[in-house]
């Protein structure tokens, strides 16, 4: 059996390269990530409204989008779009558009849960001692929603750096699609596809512990006993 000789010095003769593909990752998911988050702000009241003329356009617009692969999704933003609506995006601006759309109905329902899973007796209680509905916002239920959705928040969000690799299907040049160029002009697929791969590890698992990190934080300082 063939033993195979690693060499990643192909990685650093090629550095350039790999760095252009992890800026662009990184703009893709900055907008993309910033964009859901904002989707799911005006979406989450929308969802939850009394008004029916109001919650129902908003809960079919989530059911169809989650419905959508986020592959599918680009791909028909990319060359659907132009045909039949005369708009036509870059690469890049599909990417960041249609993920951040498939993000936002997500973000909804996690802002609108958190929000919901609140006590209403806490509201009362900030609204009877002279506080603002928005202070009560930001001092009783935004705290306490927010500990509550942290760990979907994190988990929607590191979901949302996993999709910027289909950036690579419609040639925009990210992290993956640089990679796959260099392993075919440099025959070595292995060390730099295991590039890709360490790079998402490094980025994704301190997020993930810096989530874990700031729920103890919060439970400490909201919750004492």
């Amino acid at each position: 059996m063939p033993v195979y000789h690693w060499d990643f010095s192909v990685l650093l003769q090629y550095h350039a390269i790999l760095l252009d593909g992890m800026l662009m990752t990184g703009k893709i998911v900055a907008a993309s990530v910033t964009l859901s988050i904002l989707g799911g702000m005006i979406l989450a009241p929308l969802r939850g409204s009394s008004s029916r003329l109001v919650r129902f356009p908003a809960q079919g617009l989530i059911e169809v989008v989650r419905s959508v692969p986020p592959l599918v999704l680009i791909v028909w933003a990319y060359y659907c779009l132009p045909i039949l609506f005369g708009l036509t995006f870059s690469s890049y601006w599909t990417c960041v558009l249609a993920i951040a759309l498939y993000g936002s109905v997500f973000f909804a329902e996690i802002f609108r849960s958190g929000l919901q899973s609140v006590d209403h007796g806490l509201v009362e209680a900030g609204l009877s001692v002279g506080m603002t509905p928005l202070k009560v916002l930001l001092r009783v239920t935004g705290p306490v929603a927010f500990l509550r959705i942290l760990p979907a928040f994190v988990s929607q969000c590191v979901m949302s750096i996993k999709n910027s690799v289909l950036a690579s299907y419609i040639a925009t040049g990210e992290l993956l699609y640089q990679g796959q160029r260099l392993s075919t002009a440099t025959f070595r697929p292995l060390e730099t596809l295991t590039f890709v791969a360490l790079f998402f590890v490094v980025t994704i698992l301190p997020l993930s512990l810096l989530a874990s990190y700031a729920e103890r934080k919060i439970r400490t300082r909201y919750f004492k006993r």
